[in-house]
């Protein structure tokens, strides 16, 4: 009886870890998506092979931390670390993205304004 109420923080973590890690790996399908063409096919066949990779991977690893006892919080915590790795990684991403566009223009203008100078004195 007091050993499940022991081990809750570890399957708490373990959850919580599995879910980003989760994240990660649809992530990577996803960009595998996108580099086979992402024409329906495709799609189709690596979010299958995602869906097949992220259950087993949870079914693992709750097997291992929890006995493979499923509770209500073991699924909430799974997808709270899903949700939250998909929020921070959407926010990078954005700024990521922003921050080589902003370069990319800054540069091609100033190189439109050297070019244009350039022109003039000649």
């Amino acid at each position: 009886m007091l050993y499940p109420t022991v081990n809750q923080p570890i399957v708490i973590i373990a959850m919580f870890f599995t879910g980003l890690a989760c994240g990660l790996i649809f992530e990577i399908f996803r960009f595998l998506t996108f580099l086979s063409g992402n024409d329906k096919i495709s799609k189709n066949f690596f979010d299958f092979l995602a869906v097949i990779f992220l259950f087993a991977l949870f079914f693992i690893v709750n097997l291992a931390v929890n006995y493979g006892q499923f509770r209500v919080y073991v699924i909430l915590i799974f997808l709270i670390g899903f949700a939250v790795e998909e929020i921070i990684l959407k926010i990078l991403w954005t700024k990521i993205i922003e921050k080589c566009y902003t370069r990319i223009v800054t540069k091609v203008r100033t190189s439109k304004a050297k070019w244009k100078t350039k022109r003039k004195k000649d």
